[in-house]
């Protein structure tokens, strides 16, 4: 009696092993399909955007190629810049593609197609020692700008220039000993500028001496620390010498030279930048595929062909 309970309870165990091993079997199969579907799909995820990156990529070397020849005043400008100084950063310069990058641009692969758009081509760029944001399009209204005829708003206090204590006279005027060499040197380049001029000095007065410490500053500032408010200020000093007969054009057409210069340097930054990422991008590739490339000649013999290809001879 006592055995024939021995042997049933051995039974119902074995019995309930065998219950546990089919329940851990079947759990296992269904982690593996669920693991073999997420592998399907993101090797599916994988390949759309390596075809999308390859696009992209194409369109940022068709574009920098025209980079060149952009004409900054007749083209609206569809990336934002800033100028190429230890003082200036590009958030999210004229130079090439850099010559570390190398390899094909149809290999790039792997990456977010959003975030490399984002990543490559700032929408805006700052200049913190200026405080200054260069939105879309900015640049052609600027240059336009300069050449505006408005109400004058420039002042004494625009400069950091003392125009008062010891003064010397030169021709009919008087300036500040601070500004003494910089008229010379105008008049030494350019003569008296002054000399077409019919109105009083009581007028003019004021008007030469805001034009003479606009060249000032021209001469004491890089390219780094001029702004646009500055330039802005600039414009209105020469504009008013030009309106009282003062042969200051070559002033203006330097002027206008300035501010292509401020935005071309905020461009090269920007090149910069973009050259910088890629870089990284082909660094990143170059990982990418060596973890890969055992495996993408075995994708290739699938391509477009269901997985039994190869099973037949």
């Amino acid at each position: 009696m006592h055995s024939r309970v021995s042997n049933h309870e051995a039974s119902n165990k074995q019995i309930g092993c065998k219950g546990e091993l089919r329940k851990i079997k079947k759990k296992k199969n269904k982690s593996e399909a669920r693991d073999q579907q997420l592998k399907k799909k993101e090797f599916e995820s994988f390949t759309v955007e390596n075809g999308k990156l390859e696009e992209l990529i194409k369109y940022l070397i068709a574009g920098y190629r025209q980079v060149p020849a952009t004409d900054l005043q007749k083209q609206e400008i569809s990336v934002d810049l800033s100028y190429s100084h230890p003082n200036f950063d590009v958030k999210d310069e004229e130079q090439g593609m850099n010559s570390e990058v190398q390899g094909n641009v149809e290999e790039l692969d792997g990456i977010e197609l959003d975030d490399l758009r984002d990543d490559l081509v700032p929408k805006k760029v700052t200049n913190p020692e200026n405080s200054l944001i260069i939105e879309p399009n900015s640049i052609a209204e600027f240059l336009l700008k300069i050449d505006e005829d408005v109400a004058s708003n420039v002042d004494f206090s625009d400069y950091m220039i003392c125009f008062n204590g010891e003064q010397k006279t030169i021709g009919r005027y008087s300036f500040p000993i601070s500004l003494v060499p910089t008229v010379e040197r105008i008049m030494k380049a350019y003569g008296d500028v002054s000399a077409s001029s019919l109105m009083s000095t009581n007028i003019t007065g004021k008007i030469y001496l805001l034009f003479c410490a606009t060249i000032k500053e021209m001469e004491d500032l890089e390219l780094h620390q001029v702004t646009q408010t500055k330039m802005l200020k600039w414009r209105d000093a020469i504009k008013d010498a030009l309106r009282v007969n003062f042969k200051v054009e070559f002033a203006m057409l330097h002027l206008k030279k300035v501010a292509r210069a401020y935005f071309g340097g905020i461009g090269e930054q920007v090149l910069l930048s973009i050259n910088e990422k890629l870089n990284s991008l082909y660094k990143e590739r170059a990982k990418a595929l060596e973890g890969f490339k055992d495996f993408l000649a075995n994708a290739k013999d699938f391509d477009g062909q269901s997985v039994s290809t190869g099973l037949f001879p």
